[in-house]
């Protein structure tokens, strides 16, 4: 009886280990049939975001600082490191059209894509390259890139600074503590702090 036991017990881990795999290969491949594509000029935002032809791309699995944000060096100096980093972004581009690939949108509408410059070998993406150069985190991707920069102490990590999330968490918490202003831009900036300064999918 226990030798039955135990083979029944064999079939059935392996039963479920083919049903999950199963399930994993459809999901991915749903993700394929899903997937979209999107190519153009481009125009950069910010470190994590282009528009290509009037169309908002986040770059997905990133999160570049703001740039409004700044960072700090050892001796105290403060370095504009957001748009830093949407300038480094621009040089990778380097006036390219670029391609992007996804299958969903964030909150926002924005698509979100795993870009490359169009045209040639570019094994690499946007993303990753902006990682492991130190002027963007991991945001739900690339963490072997990013360990990799602050070991190196490439980009941001030069310098201290606060993550982007972070950052905008506590840019959205002084703005609803902040005492109310008259006018149309105030209410505008109200309505930002309660949905979550940046606009990133959060």
């Amino acid at each position: 009886m226990r030798r039955r036991k135990g083979g029944r017990g064999a079939v059935d881990f392996l039963v479920a280990t083919i049903f999950i795999l199963g399930v994993a290969g459809l999901a991915a491949l749903l993700q394929t049939w899903n997937s979209r594509e999107m190519a153009g000029a481009v125009r950069v935002i910010d470190g994590d975001s282009i528009m290509i032809d009037g169309a908002d791309v986040r770059l997905r699995g990133i999160d570049a600082p703001e740039l409004g944000q700044q960072c700090m060096g050892d001796d105290g100096a403060r370095y504009p490191c957001g748009q830093l980093a949407a300038n480094h972004l621009e040089t990778l581009i380097d006036g390219n059209p670029v391609v992007c690939t996804g299958h969903d949108t964030d909150r926002y509408g924005r698509f979100l894509g795993v870009c490359r410059k169009a045209g040639g070998d570019h094994a690499a993406s946007l993303n990753a390259m902006m990682v492991e150069d130190g002027w963007a985190v991991a945001y739900g991707g690339h963490d072997r890139l990013e360990r990799l920069a602050q070991a190196e102490r490439r980009g941001l990590w030069a310098w201290r600074f606060e993550r982007p999330a972070d950052w905008r968490r506590q840019r959205a918490a002084a703005d609803a503590q902040a005492p109310p202003r008259a006018g149309f831009g105030a209410a505008i900036r109200r309505i930002r702090s309660w949905i979550g300064w940046g606009g990133h999918d959060e």
